[in-house]
């Protein structure tokens, strides 16, 4: 882990130093430990952990005006640009399915015959 964030600093630095707006993300998971037999040193535990990292926006945005909706109405707003098409949602659950055999291969051995059916890789940009 160490080796994995050695240059973090410097690479941060360069990116607030072009310009990029940096953002502080904290993120909270509250949960808690049953004891099973309660004794004076194991008892309860209320667990609060928090994760925090630092984030650039990949796709600049600053220059997009944010005062004002794209529609005045939703009625009016064309969402074509933004759904996918036929081809791609087909796409998309080819390669579901694909994910869906593989889990279904590894937690069931009676499948194993089938391992040679199911591709590898799916094909992406």
């Amino acid at each position: 882990m160490d080796s994995l964030g050695s240059n973090l600093t410097a690479v941060i630095k360069a990116k607030v130093e072009s310009g990029q707006d940096m953002r502080v993300v904290f993120d909270n998971f509250d949960f808690r430990v049953l004891a099973n037999i309660i004794l004076r040193n194991h008892r309860n535990s209320d667990m609060h952990w928090i994760a925090q990292y630092i984030t650039f926006d990949r796709v600049p945005s600053q220059h997009l005006d944010d005062s004002t909706p794209i529609a005045s109405s939703i009625k009016d707003f064309n969402n074509s640009n933004y759904l996918m098409s036929k081809a791609e949602l087909e796409q998309q659950q080819n390669d579901f399915i694909i994910l869906v055999a593989r889990v279904l291969l590894e937690f069931f051995p009676a499948l194993e015959p089938l391992r040679g059916v199911v591709p590898l890789h799916i094909l992406h940009r």
